[in-house]
C-alpha cells in the first residue's frame, strides 16, 4: 500500500509540476524531476518485474553442464538506476544552489548530491562496458559486480535460497561460503539475511529461478566429485 501512495502523490506533483513549468516558475523542473523519481522508484517497487525479464530457461541452461556458461546482467536495469541517481543528484545540487539552506543542510546535502552524481557516472560506465556477469563452471561460480570480481567454490558453499529482506530489498538468493567464514567477515551478512552471502543480481532469470539453477548445478558437480572420490584408482 505504501508503494501505491508514493505513486500516487508522485504522480499528483508531477501534473503540478507540470503545471509549474508552463507557468514559467522556476521550480517546477526540480519538483517535477523529483516526484518523477519518486512515482519510478513506486512502480518498480510495485512491478520489479519491468527490469527483470526472465532472458534465459534454467532448464535450457543446465543442459549446458559442466560449461562454462556466462550469464550477463540487464544492462537496462543499470541505465534506469544510472538516471534515477542523476535525477536524485541534480535536484539537490539545484536546491543547493539556487534555495537559502542552512549551513547544516547544506552540509547534509552536499554529500548526497556528489554521491549520487558519482554513482550514476559509474553506473553509465558499467552500462556501456556490460561486463557484470555470473560464470557457471564445473569447480564453482564467478560473479563480476562493479569493479571486483570473485570466484566461489561448490564445495564450498551451501544450498542456495531466496528471502525477503524488506519492501527496498525484497528478494536476495543467500547461501554460506565456508571461505567467508574462515575469512572471520560473515557477521553482518548473517544477522540481517540468515547467511554470509548473497547475490542481489538474478542476471535475466527470476530469483528463484536461479536459485534452483545454482542448487542443481551444485549438486551435478558435488555428485561428481563423489563419485570421483570413490573411483577405485583414486583409493
Amino acid at each position: 500500500m505504501l508503494a501505491y501512495a508514493c505513486l500516487a502523490i508522485g504522480l499528483v506533483f508531477v501534473f503540478l509540476g507540470t503545471g509549474m513549468i508552463l507557468d514559467g516558475a522556476e521550480a517546477g523542473i526540480p519538483v517535477t524531476l523529483f516526484f518523477g523519481l519518486c512515482a519510478a522508484v513506486a512502480v518498480l517497487q510495485i512491478w520489479p518485474g519491468l527490469l527483470q525479464r526472465e532472458a534465459h530457461s534454467a532448464a535450457a541452461l543446465l543442459a549446458r553442464y559442466p560449461g562454462p556458461v556466462r550469464l550477463k546482467a540487464a544492462a537496462l536495469k543499470l541505465w534506469v538506476f544510472s538516471l534515477l541517481s542523476a535525477v536524485f543528484g541534480g535536484v539537490l545540487l539545484w536546491m543547493l544552489l539556487h534555495e537559502p539552506l542552512p549551513l547544516l543542510k547544506q552540509l547534509i546535502l552536499w554529500p548526497g548530491a556528489v554521491l549520487s552524481l558519482f554513482a550514476a557516472a559509474m553506473l553509465i560506465v558499467r552500462a556501456a562496458k556490460d561486463d557484470i556477469f555470473l560464470r557457471l563452471s564445473r569447480n564453482g561460480f564467478e560473479t563480476r559486480l562493479a569493479w571486483s570480481s570473485k570466484t566461489i567454490r561448490w564445495q564450498d558453499t551451501s544450498e542456495f535460497a531466496v528471502v525477503s529482506i524488506s519492501r527496498n530489498v525484497p528478494k536476495l538468493i543467500v547461501f554460506d561460503d565456508a571461505a567467508v567464514d574462515r575469512a572471520g567477515a560473515a557477521g553482518l551478512n548473517r544477522r540481517f539475511v540468515g547467511r554470509n552471502s548473497s547475490l542481489a543480481e538474478t542476471y535475466g532469470l527470476t530469483h528463484e529461478a536461479l536459485a534452483e539453477l545454482l542448487n542443481a548445478w551444485r549438486a551435478r558437480a558435488l555428485e561428481q566429485d563423489a563419485i570421483f572420490t570413490r573411483w577405485p584408482g583414486n583409493l
